[in-house]
């Protein structure tokens, strides 16, 4: 691996010192440490920036050690088909054609702030959002004509496209702009680590860096399909007495007949669960202006699937989402929106494909023998029932020099409540905002942190959630060029699945402290 991993640089720091593309590219670097899956790891990073024409491509040649000087595998795999074609894009940050709002604009890799049409159904989307941790090569396209607009994009090209979605709108209806939607996460699994590529993710593989095996009900080491393992549950009693016994030349006798076993752990290479849904809007121009628009518009929207009624245990139809009025206005450099809200039926969620959806794809629950069971978003529609209520954002961009966002949703009915094990009235909120300083002062080169909680009844306790993430990005100059920059970004997952975040066991943080400087 280290052979091909010093032959791939050499390759590339060639093609970059070329005197054509030289002239060209922004060549950045970068050296520091930053903590993927709870370890610290040292880094250093080439990432040029290669602009041709209207098109620009950022590559991420980053390579990873401990303190052992023990390269980090993962991303310079070259042991199969399969891993030599993710270990190759996994180099590409993003390859971009054009701007947002362009005629065609196109980009593949890093995505982040995702919208289709009025966002309805997908808000804000991010692939980006455990980077670099977990590195996804997604695409966006649009097309923007006087009479017809498309856009669509894809999560993941490793994933095989495993989320994509799309809108076309167009003046069909007395010129009023109509837009159709249509989403599918056709299997939402696929967003889980599975490390040695034997169809079980990692968190319920007991043995997920061993192709071999994958199943350990006693948790002893050995597999249960493991020739050596004579008692696969561990109460004390020998399975069979047969050949494997030392000494033992007499026929097979079963000992124990009832060998309590955990359950098979799902396997993505059969196993899936897809999720889709479509949205219709039509929205009117009241005034439209170079600064100064207002646009009234309506949507809806049908979410295609299956949950389970906490009530009465029923798997029952995924419902319907109503946008009847909203209101989207420009002022100057103020950006404000107002949406009333309905959930006639239950089992529907707005912005559901939203800056948190690679994390809350899956959560985790566990059954009656402690095995953890994956759990999707879409199973967790169930215990939404009918709500009303609002939605209300504002962007500002004051002077130049900084950009606030700030978003608030607030809807009241029916929630599942565990503890009273019935659908009780109360409160679904959302909250999120964000800060970024468009330019540098001082030491300051940059600067942004943001905030976003969802489904909780009161975002403003600030009690951390699945749905919480928190993150900010600092960067300050140390003169000749050297930037210090501090990465910090962290989520939540609910790994003992107790319907709660139980401390650092249960908190992921993804930090990185580089220098960066341009050569």
């Amino acid at each position: 691996m280290r052979r091909y991993l010093i032959t791939f640089l050499i390759v590339i720091f060639a093609i970059l010192s070329s005197k054509l593309v030289r002239a060209q590219i922004k060549n950045n670097g970068a050296i520091g440490s930053v903590t993927i899956d709870g370890k610290i790891w040292n880094q250093f990073a080439m990432r040029p920036l290669v602009p041709i024409g209207k098109f620009a491509v950022a590559f991420d040649l980053v390579v990873y050690f401990d303190a052992e000087g023990k390269v980090r595998t993962e991303g310079w795999d070259f042991s199969s088909a399969p891993l030599i074609k993710n270990t190759l894009i996994d180099k590409i940050y993003y390859i971009k054609y054009g701007n947002p709002g362009e005629a065609i604009h196109g980009r593949i890799g890093a995505l982040s702030g995702v919208s289709l049409g009025y966002g309805i159904l997908v808000n804000g989307y991010s692939n980006s959002i455990l980077y670099p941790q977990d590195r996804k090569i997604g695409v966006s396209f649009e097309k923007n004509q006087q009479y017809i607009k498309f856009k669509a994009f894809v999560n993941d090209l490793k994933e095989n496209a495993g989320l994509f979605g799309g809108r076309i709108q167009t003046r069909a209806i007395m010129g009023i702009p109509l837009g159709i939607t249509f989403v599918s996460d056709r299997n939402q699994y696929l967003g889980l680590k599975d490390s040695d590529n034997d169809g079980r993710p990692n968190i319920v593989d007991d043995f997920p860096n061993n192709k071999k095996w994958w199943l350990d009900t006693d948790g002893d080491g050995l597999s249960d399909y493991d020739p050596n393992e004579r008692d696969i549950d561990g109460d004390g009693i020998t399975d069979t007495l047969d050949s494997r016994i030392p000494g033992y030349l007499g026929d097979l006798v079963v000992l124990d007949n009832n060998i309590l076993k955990k359950d098979e752990p799902i396997n993505l290479s059969r196993d899936s669960d897809n999720i889709k849904a479509v949205a219709i809007d039509l929205g009117y121009p009241l005034v439209k202006k170079e600064n100064y628009s207002i646009t009234i518009y309506s949507q809806a929207a049908q979410m295609i699937g299956k949950a389970i009624n906490p009530g009465t245990k029923k798997i029952e139809n995924l419902g319907v989402g109503i946008i009847p009025f909203g209101l989207a206005s420009q002022f100057g450099p103020l950006r404000f929106k107002l949406e009333y809200r309905i959930i006639p039926n239950g089992r529907f969620e707005f912005d559901y494909w939203n800056r948190l959806y690679e994390i809350e794809r899956i959560s985790f629950v566990r059954n009656n023998s402690n095995q953890v069971i994956l759990r999707t978003k879409e199973s967790r529609l169930g215990k939404y029932g009918q709500q009303r209520g609002y939605f209300s954002g504002a962007f500002v961009d004051i002077g130049g020099l900084l950009q606030a966002n700030f978003s608030y949703n607030n809807m009241t009915g029916n929630l599942w409540s565990e503890s009273d094990s019935q659908f009780m009235e109360t409160k679904n909120q959302a909250l999120l905002y964000s800060l970024k300083l468009k330019k540098g002062f001082s030491r300051f080169k940059h600067a942004s942190a943001f905030y976003q909680q969802r489904n909780v009844p009161n975002p403003f306790k600030f009690e951390y959630s699945e749905s919480t993430i928190i993150g900010y990005n600092l960067g300050i100059s140390m003169g000749q060029g050297l930037v210090l920059n501090y990465i910090f970004r962290r989520s939540f997952r609910d790994y003992n699945a107790n319907g709660r975040i139980d401390g650092d066991s249960e908190t992921l943080d993804i930090t990185s402290i580089e220098t960066s400087f341009i050569f």
